[in-house]
Formats: C-alpha cells, structure tokens, sequence
C-alpha cells in the first residue's frame, strides 16, 4: 500500500510508503489529497511522515522526463496539494522520515512544525539540477519560508542539504533520530490539536493568507 490513514483521539497520521522513494506520482497526490480532505472533515490535528529513509523523492521523474498530459496532471495535483495544506483548518505536522527532495521538500514549507531525521540525508529543491525553472508558484513558497541568507543556495544553486543545514535553512524546526522521530511528531501533533481549534484555526489562516494569495494568483495567471 502506497498510503496508509488512522485517526485517533483527534490526530489523523498520513504515512507514505510506496516501498520505493514515495513519489509523487499523479496517484500518489490524488490519495493524499483525498485523506487530507478526510482528516479535515475529522477536524483533526495532522501529522504526515514516510518511510523509514525517505520521505518522499518528489515528483515522479519518469514522468517530468516524459512531459505530456501525465506530466501535466501530476503538477496540477501537486498544485492542489500546496493549497490543501495551506487551507487545512488544524495543525500540520511533518516527520521527513529521510530524503526529502523538490516537491516533498515544499511540502515541509507548507507545514506548521517540521521534524527531520538526523543522519545520513539530503534535503533540497533540485529543481535547477534536472533543468526545470522554479515554477512560479512554487518560488513564493521558497521566498517567504526559507532563511534569507539561504534562499540563492537553495533555489537557485539547488545544493543539497544535509539535516543540520536543512534546520539552519528553515525546511526543519527541530531534528530527532531515526528511533525517536515519530513519536517525537506524534507529541508536537498532539500538543497543537489540544490549543484552541479555533483561534489556531483562524490565525493559521491569516499566517497563510499572504503566501496563499501569491500562490492561487501565480496558478491563475
């Protein structure tokens, strides 16, 4: 199973596990849309994680080399998922279980508080590695996240980051070992579902609104 959905006592886990690098396939996006779309309904607090190494690689490459109709569709599920998880009404975790690459590691921007496994992993977006220009919804994403003093590394030069530089970067609010990683998230995530519902619910959305709007005008343009 490429994607796995519990809630309980109010936390909805989201854990990605292809077997592989958890590609963002167009199938992949469309299932996390849809248990994102079924925690909110829960009103629960949401935590997202991989598997053990990896979180996720980011898009399916096979795909991005092949351009096309496939290739379009995929993006536009990704797009939905950045406003999914700029428009979620609870907390949003994320436990980078390993490498987080492009797609995946805008989606550790995207998120309330994020974990990352300390060791031997690269987390970047390597976009201008592979020959893609940063799309243009995804530079405000970068812009307003990531640390000034390494926002040219990082988006422009795509270096690869390890752990320690990816907490210094602003892709991580805190690192854990492999062992302690998730139930250091599952902590964060239910210490943020037991604040006030709706005023985090509220003041997210208007730490989002700013960002958001860059985004949906960048998708409609």
């Amino acid at each position: 199973m490429s994607l796995s959905l519990s809630i309980t006592d109010g936390v909805a886990e989201i854990a990605l596990d292809d077997g592989k690098v958890n590609a963002l396939s167009e199938q992949m996006l469309e299932s996390l849309l849809a248990a994102i779309a079924d925690a909110a309904k829960a009103d629960a607090a949401l935590l997202i994680y991989g598997r053990a190494g990896c979180f996720s690689g980011g898009y399916d490459r096979k795909l991005i080399a092949a351009g096309g109709p496939a290739c379009d569709a995929m993006r536009a599920a990704g797009d939905r998922l950045t406003l999914a998880l700029l428009d979620y009404p609870a907390p949003v975790v994320i436990a980078s279980t390993g490498h987080a690459m492009a797609k995946a590691a805008f989606m550790l921007l995207l998120a309330d508080y994020r974990i990352g496994a300390a060791g031997a992993f690269s987390v970047g977006l390597n976009e201008v590695a592979i020959g893609m220009t940063m799309p243009d919804a995804a530079m405000p994403q970068a812009r307003t996240r990531l640390a000034p003093s390494w926002l040219n590394r990082c988006a422009l030069q795509a270096q690869t980051l390890e752990p320690q530089q990816a907490l210094d970067a602003g892709f991580y609010d805190e690192l854990a070992t492999g062992g302690e990683l998730l139930e250091r998230a599952r902590e964060k995530a239910r210490q943020l579902a037991a604040l006030h519902r709706q005023a985090y619910r509220e003041t997210r959305l208007l730490l989002n609104a700013p960002l958001r709007a860059e985004v949906a005008a960048a998708l409609s343009a």
